[in-house]
């Protein structure tokens, strides 16, 4: 990367490595849980360790949840990450750019009940990929439950695209619809037929869904040596944006 001075804005592959002096070859931060219930993990390199609230989640990394679990996972955009029981996702791609074209927030959901929230990227910057399908939303929240070999995605608001793995059959849907997608295709479900709700579990949990200002666009300098310096703002004011404090 290259020396970018006064930026503003989350520059993600270098806001991420948090305080002045860490290299941006360390992890790349991308946000933190804003809610943990009950046993929630996160995965990286072949180690596993439990998450808790206020902990930092980093691109590559793996968060998987346990029975009668739940966690919410809020990003540096302030995009929303809820996740029901039983449900595992792979954080695989976060560029927060002054640059809307460079921008990008995909999540691989490998199995279990979503809900996703944008947050402040460009509408084109989001991509939810799953087993049997590949989801880009626009301004959306949207309910998503994911089974061996079906994705069902419901809209609660805005609208998204469903297309198969890919990328052959693509369906927009909005707000109230619902597409089922699998081997064969995309399919809308209608009146009386398949649909999903994560609100269940925001009733069971509270501050599992709604939105959040856990982030805050503080600006950075990035050095040539890959050193972040806060522009603007204290040491203490950049962490604490990025920790949700």
């Amino acid at each position: 990367m290259t020396n970018r001075g006064g930026i503003f804005g989350v520059l993600a592959a270098a806001v991420l490595a948090a305080l002045p002096g860490v290299a941006l070859a360390q992890a790349q931060r991308i946000g933190a849980a804003s809610s943990v219930q009950n046993s929630v993990s996160r995965i990286s390199g072949g180690a596993t360790n439990p998450l808790s609230v206020g902990g930092s989640v980093f691109r590559n990394e793996t968060v998987a949840t346990g029975a009668a679990s739940s966690a919410r996972l809020t990003f540096l955009d302030e995009t929303n990450l809820s996740i029901g029981p039983t449900s595992r996702v792979l954080l695989n791609h976060f560029v927060y750019s002054e640059n809307s074209s460079a921008q990008a927030l995909a999540v691989n959901l490998a199995r279990g009940a979503f809900r996703f929230s944008s947050g402040a990227l460009d509408v084109k910057a989001y991509k939810i990929n799953t087993p049997t399908a590949t989801i880009g939303v626009r301004g959306t929240i949207v309910d998503l439950f994911i089974s061996a070999g079906r994705t069902v995605m419901t809209m609660v608001e805005g609208q998204a695209t469903g297309c198969t793995a890919s990328g052959r059959q693509c369906t927009t849907v909005r707000e109230g619809e619902t597409l089922i997608i699998d081997a064969s295709g995309v399919h809308r479900s209608g009146a009386g037929g398949t649909r999903f709700s994560f609100q269940q579990y925001c009733t069971a949990s509270a501050g599992l869904c709604g939105n959040t200002q856990f982030a805050r666009h503080l600006g950075i300098k990035v050095l040539s040596d890959g050193t972040v310096v806060p522009v603007g703002a204290t040491v203490q004011e950049l962490e604490d944006a990025l920790c949700g404090r």
